[in-house]
Formats: structure tokens, C-alpha cells, sequence
């Protein structure tokens, strides 16, 4: 991944007045980062680490090449790695070169790859002999030294014991893997035999584990004979289906999302392929996003997507996006966005708070900019961020109305405690809650009074104030409503509604039967207005 370091940016030349160069880093260079946002191109993540900050990392197919390419924080960890062949190379990314291969005694690879001795040598301690045993098939012991065919390992090792056999180790080992033959009468055919483990067994087949397995997977044809074929062979997961083509989940899927091409056969070319490539290069400075390309590097002065539209003025791609070099994207401008560094980010010949740019951003620093001023924002921290000699709540024109922690808020030029219900000395000055006088409401139906918590909603069968006591039960709530029709009365909920017809006070009586009632307004059965009795009846 190409990127750059917005950091380094004039840090070398900050002494000089004229503009700095930053230059392209090699692909392998690591970035840290703590956040997806920190790295610079769209579809590139940030990959922990385990004791140290995370990298950033853009996610493709892995391949042995000593990366991590599927950021999985694994290197060259291959799902179906391929054979190991004898080229000086680590094939099957074990990290062992040539680890098959004893070059002490292989014939065909005589102290080194490719160092074949003649049909009538033998390798020895890594260097080509004339053989006394030449013919290794034929039951006897042509050199006269006790050891006949393959048992006569300095001269019969890796050498043929027939068409289809090979002496290994002292014994007639398999050297066709794919003739459906017992060749080295082990009773082992091909590859069940451990002869042929990593050797081929026909085309686009290599026996692993005792095993035919898939290595050509975009050939239509089913090389291992197992009944499925390329993408389809559980072999082929993560292997190659062809040119920007990967095989996953038993289908093929584009990998090159850039190239016009569609690789998958799906019918679906590049980003158009949601499936495959949303979230993935289609090119420098490009990305897929919900099916079209879009700008990611948008301080290049390149058209990256090909909609005619550079850097910002590619507003749809583009607003919004952090430049990584202190400006950002804002509509189809460029503007400041890191506004405490002292440095001109955007070219305009104004830095930090002067640019107007930068009105309301925070700094970072405890500080922020209020037109082209810089005034305090963080009023909590015990310091003098604006260097005004005036700190926190005593900074009045800057904090004033401002939070001063949890529960705080500056309020002509000292803390006030606002949160009255949570046990907590909220503003320092040694009082909690009620107990402080700058406490008005203490939580839902409760109400400070002289330094107390007093209930104050009577009909919601809750202990508002924390003294054990619900609704009329409590004597804050003396006289105060417990409902429609309903007044908290000596401790109990009182009737004082005699003419709806509903039980306010929940006794189950109604009205004038509801002794409550007795003297208060009523409804006649026949209309009109009358008072309750004792006995209970309107007249």
C-alpha cells in the first residue's frame, strides 16, 4: 500500500518558509494507526497488535510472499498451500526451502536443484558416484557387497527399480502416482501411498496428505476425481481461478476490480461485482463503493475515479474526508481542519484560528476557535489552555455555560453542581445532592427543598426521594395530588372527584359511596346538582 505520512510533512524544513515535498514510501512501509479512520485510503483497516500500536493494512488474497495480504495478522498463512518443488524457493510457505529434497542422496538433485547424476552414478554424501549396482530390479547382487536392488541404498537410492518404481530409502517406493497401481507392491496405490506425497498425480493434481488434490482450478475440469471441479473443490479454496479471479466459498470471485475485465464470469465487471468488490481498490486512489468507483485519495490532483472530478470538487466522494496533511474536504473546498499546528495547511496565507476556517474546531489541546479566536474548551482539567492566566470556571467569557465534568457546569466563574441524584460531589465544594444549594431537582419526582429531597409525584408508586416511603405514605406528599381526583390526605390517597363516576383514590368505591365524598359535589341520578350523604346517595 502506498502512503503518506502526514506527520513528516515540513517537520524536516520547519524553519523554512518555502512549501515541503513529501515523498511516495515503498509499498512494505508499516503505518501505525489506533483506528480505521487513521489510515488514508478507503477499504485499508487497522490491524492490532499485541503490545505495540496497530498497522494499517488493505486486505487481498494471500500469497507467499512474506506479508501479511489478508491482514489477518498472519504471514504467507496459505489455506491450500501448493508443492514444494526443488528451485531454491519456499513453495509451500513453511519457511524451509527445498525441505523435500535430500540433496545427500537424490540423484535427480545431487547437492543442490538440478544436479542430476548419470544413469550409472549414484549420489553420495552429496556427490555423484559410479554405481557398482546398475540394475536395480533384478534380484541379484550385481557388486557383490551383500545388498541386492533397492536394499543396496549407495547405489540404489532414487535410482529405478522398474517402469514404475523408485528405490526409496532402502525399499521399492512409488514413482508413478497416478496409474491406479500398487507400482512398489507396498499395497498402496498413487497417492494412498506416502511415496508420492507432494508428487504429481496427472495434471493439475499433486498428492498431499494421501490424497489427490486440486492445484488447477480454472481449467473446468476436475483433476483430483473427487466429483467437483475448480471453485468447487474444497482444494481450491483461496487458490488461483485465472487472472484477477480467487476461489472462495465454492464460487469464484474478482479480485482485480481496476481492470475492466469481468473475472469472474458472474456478468458483473469490477465495482458493478458488490459482491467481490465493494470495499476494494479498483485503482490508485480509487475504491468500490455501493457499486461505482470512488475518489479515496482526494489531494492528488487526479482524477482517480473517472467521473471528471478531482480531490474535493468530487463532492460526492470526497466531503468530508480528513486530507491527512491538516485540511480537509469541506463541500468542494479544501479548508483547514488541523487548526493547532501553526502552519498555512490550505494554502489560503492564514493559519490555525485566523482562518476561518477553523471557527468552532477543537485544537486537541483544551482549546478551540471562536472566530479568530482562541478561547478554552476543556473547563475541567485544572489548566490555563488559552494562556489567559484564568482557569476552568474562573476563564467566565469562555466557560461560562460550559461543562465542568460529569454533572458540572460553570456558572459565573465557579462550578455548579447540576446532577442531584447520583451520591456525588459533583462540583468539589464538599456537598452531594440536595445537600448543595445549587441542586434544584433530585431524579424523577423529587424535588430539593431546604437542603432535603422531597417527593413530589404522589401516584407513581415510587420511592422518589429514597426515604422508603411511596406516594401518599410519605408525608412530603401531604395535600399534594395522588391522581385525578385524588389528594394525599393524612397519609392515604383521599377522594375529592365525586361526580365521574371513577374510583380516583382506588378503595373500590365510587362517588358519594366512597365515604370521602360525604359533603362534596355530586351528580342527581335525575341530573343536576346535589351533595353526597353519609349514606352514601346524591340528593
Amino acid at each position: 500500500m502506498k502512503a503518506i505520512s502526514s506527520l513528516f510533512c515540513c517537520w524536516v524544513l520547519a524553519v523554512s518558509a518555502a512549501g515541503c515535498w513529501v515523498p511516495e514510501l515503498p509499498d512494505d512501509t508499516v503505518f501505525s494507526c489506533d483506528t480505521d479512520a487513521d489510515c488514508a485510503e478507503d477499504g485499508v483497516v487497522c490491524m492490532a497488535r499485541t503490545g505495540q500500536s496497530g498497522f494499517c493494512c488493505k486486505a487481498t488474497a494471500e500469497v507467499c510472499n512474506g506479508k501479511d495480504d489478508n491482514c489477518d495478522g498472519q504471514l504467507d498463512n496459505l489455506a491450500n498451500p501448493p508443492a514444494e518443488l526443488c528451485n531454491g524457493q519456499d513453495d509451500d510457505c513453511d519457511g524451509k526451502t527445498d525441505e523435500d529434497f535430500n540433496f545427500q542422496t537424490d540423484s535427480a538433485n545431487c547437492g543442490g536443484c538440478g544436479k542430476p547424476c548419470d544413469a550409472e552414478q549414484t549420489c553420495v554424501a552429496g556427490a555423484c558416484k559410479a554405481r557398482g549396482e546398475l540394475d536395480c530390479a533384478n534380484g541379484t547382487d550385481d557388486d557383490g557387497d551383500g545388498t541386492a536392488d533397492c536394499a543396496d541404498r549407495e547405489d540404489c537410492d532414487n535410482q529405478s527399480c522398474g517402469a514404475t518404481c523408485v528405490c526409496i530409502g532402502g525399499k521399492q517406493g512409488e514413482a508413478v502416482c497416478s496409474d491406479g497401481l500398487d507400482n512398489d507392491t507396498d499395497t498402496f496405490k498413487d497417492c494412498a501411498d506416502s511415496d508420492c506425497n507432494n508428487q504429481s498425480c496427472g495434471t493439475g493434481c499433486v498428492c498431499q496428505g494421501r490424497a489427490r488434490t486440486e492445484t488447477v482450478c480454472d481449467d473446468r475440469s476436475d483433476n483430483d476425481g473427487d466429483g467437483s471441479e475448480d471453485c468447487f473443490d474444497d482444494n481450491c479454496g483461496g487458490k488461483s481461478c485465472g487472472t484477477g479471479c480467487e476461489c472462495r466459498n465454492f464460487g469464484k470471485a474478482e479480485t482485480s476490480c481496476g481492470d475492466n475485465a469481468d473475472n469472474d464470469g458472474d456478468r458483473l465487471t469490477d465495482c458493478a461485482d458488490t459482491n467481490d468488490c465493494s470495499g476494494q481498490s479498483c485503482g490508485v486512489g480509487c475504491s468500490c463503493t455501493s457499486g461505482a468507483k470512488s475518489e479515496s485519495i482526494c489531494n492528488d490532483n487526479v482524477d482517480n475515479d473517472g467521473d471528471s472530478l478531482k480531490d474535493c470538487a468530487d463532492t460526492a466522494d470526497c466531503n468530508g474526508k480528513d486530507l491527512g496533511d491538516g485540511t480537509s474536504c469541506s463541500g468542494s473546498t479544501r479548508v483547514e481542519s488541523a487548526c493547532g499546528d501553526g502552519k498555512d495547511n490550505d494554502g489560503d496565507g492564514k493559519a490555525d484560528c485566523q482562518d476561518t476556517d477553523c471557527n468552532g474546531k477543537e485544537r486537541g489541546d483544551g482549546t478551540m476557535c471562536s472566530g479568530t479566536t482562541l478561547v478554552e474548551s476543556a473547563c475541567w482539567d485544572t489548566k490555563d489552555n488559552d494562556a489567559d492566566s484564568l482557569t476552568d470556571c474562573a476563564d467566565t467569557t469562555d466557560c461560562n455555560g460550559k461543562t465542568c465534568g460529569t454533572g458540572c457546569v460553570c456558572s459565573a466563574g465557579s462550578k455548579t453542581e447540576t446532577t442531584c441524584n447520583d451520591n456525588a460531589d459533583n462540583d468539589g465544594d464538599s456537598k452531594t445532592d440536595c445537600a448543595d444549594t445549587d441542586c434544584k431537582t433530585c431524579g424523577t419526582g423529587c424535588t430539593c427543598t431546604s437542603g432535603v429531597k422531597t417527593e413530589t409525584s404522589c401516584n407513581d408508586n415510587a420511592d422518589n426521594d429514597g426515604d422508603a416511603k411511596t406516594d401518599c405514605a410519605d408525608t412530603d406528599c401531604n395535600t399534594k395530588s395522588c391522581g385525578g381526583g385524588c389528594v394525599c390526605s393524612g397519609g392515604i390517597k383521599t377522594e375529592t372527584t365525586c361526580n365521574d363516576g371513577a374510583d380516583n383514590d382506588g378503595d373500590g368505591k365510587l362517588n358519594c359511596a366512597d365515604n370521602d365524598c360525604t359533603g362534596k359535589s355530586c351528580t342527581k341520578s335525575g341530573g343536576g346538582t346535589g351533595t353526597c350523604s353519609a349514606s352514601g346517595s346524591c340528593n
